[in-house]
């Protein structure tokens, strides 16, 4: 009994037998192009997975107002002058994006104030927050709670330290938790332990109430940095949003609306899509530069294939002879030595694009920008 097409698959075996020079050179064309078109994509990926790694430590739809320097003049007041915010630009965030739904303002104690607990001392940053910040920033409590509204209204002296801190100034075993420590001249209570993944100095980092960090370190009601987040709000209508944002606080601190230095607003919701768009224009290169190097292959294959018809006859039939130039042909060693500059010049042609691309840190690049 004959299976169906069962002579035509061995009829194909027996050529690629009979023909195996040429049937492995096929093959291994094909089989690089391929192998560096894999390689480029796990390197796109790489780089993409280390863009998203970056935007994961922080909420990716957060909104960050730094106050800064006046850049440009504008009622006469003078070049280099402070923007300075205070807690009413926090309740105008407040009280006017309405799209926000988490809100927090920072206070920075000055400088790295010395924290104690017996014998054991080291200098750490100190921030002042509103519960909310937690959850901007992506806090990891492991132990005990963040910071919570009784502690902002009642002043309490509560601190949330990072694992660094704890390491620090407690013993192997010893519970932190529950625990007091010094923050310059003042006692505070520890009441968390918190973690962030890949943020060695965010757990370094103390979190206190802002409202004691006010009265507690004399910093009236300034306020470094307001945040908020915004929910599932496209990015037109943030940016529309922020936009109206600053024209308040220009008109609020007496600063051209032009002015970018003045105020510094980093959204990362719009850094975010366009980081979606430029590594889906990656992709897209990726895809040609990995095709591209099939297809040299599959031509320099090609054309082995017609040496190996027409050997040595290839430009002879159509040139004349002349006294200085005679026998202008090829043999297969020509053609697969052609073929590898093509494929290499190729390989070569993607990868050093993609290693430079690989050694930018796209957060920063976007940031300059």
């Amino acid at each position: 009994m004959t299976i169906p097409g069962l002579d035509r698959w061995r009829e194909i075996l027996e050529i690629l037998w009979r023909r195996k020079l040429r049937t492995l050179l096929t093959a291994l064309s094909v089989a690089w192009g391929i192998f560096m078109l894999v390689v480029l994509l796990g390197a796109g990926r790489g780089l993409s997975n280390g863009a998203e790694a970056e935007f994961s430590r922080d909420a990716t739809n957060a909104v960050w107002v730094n106050p800064g320097r006046l850049s440009k003049p504008f009622e006469g007041q003078p070049l280099g002058k402070r923007v300075r915010f205070g807690m009413d630009d926090y309740r105008l965030v407040k009280d006017q994006m309405t799209i926000a739904d988490l809100r927090s303002a920072r206070y920075n104690v000055d400088g790295s104030p010395a924290v104690t607990r017996g014998a054991r001392t080291g200098a750490y940053r100190v921030r002042g927050v509103h519960p909310e910040h937690e959850d901007i920033e992506k806090s990891i409590i492991f132990e005990g709670r963040y910071i919570n509204d009784e502690d902002i209204v009642d002043r309490r002296k509560v601190a949330v330290i990072g694992i660094k801190v704890r390491d620090a100034l407690f013993a192997p075993g010893e519970q932190a938790v529950g625990a007091s420590i010094r923050i310059g001249n003042a006692w505070f209570r520890v009441v968390g332990l918190s973690r962030e993944m890949d943020e060695e100095n965010e757990e370094q980092t103390i979190y206190i109430p802002i409202s004691t960090a006010h009265l507690v370190y004399s910093g009236g009601q300034d306020v470094h940095v307001v945040m908020f987040t915004v929910g599932s709000t496209s990015g037109v209508e943030t940016n529309k949003r922020v936009e109206e944002l600053r024209r308040q606080l220009a008109a609020r601190h007496h600063f051209s609306t032009e002015d970018k230095r003045a105020v510094m607003i980093w959204n990362s919701q719009e850094v975010s899509e366009r980081f979606a768009a430029l590594f889906r224009g990656i992709r897209g290169f990726i895809w040609i530069i990995g095709l591209g190097t099939i297809l040299a292959g599959v031509v320099g294959v090609s054309n082995i294939m017609l040496i190996s018809v027409q050997e040595r006859t290839l430009a002879q039939r159509v040139l004349p002879p002349t006294p200085f130039f005679r026998r202008p042909d090829v043999d297969i060693g020509v053609a697969l030595g052609a073929t590898a500059v093509l494929v290499i010049a190729g390989m070569l042609a993607g990868f050093f694009p993609a290693l430079r691309a690989a050694r930018i840190n796209p957060i920063a690049a976007l940031r300059v920008e």
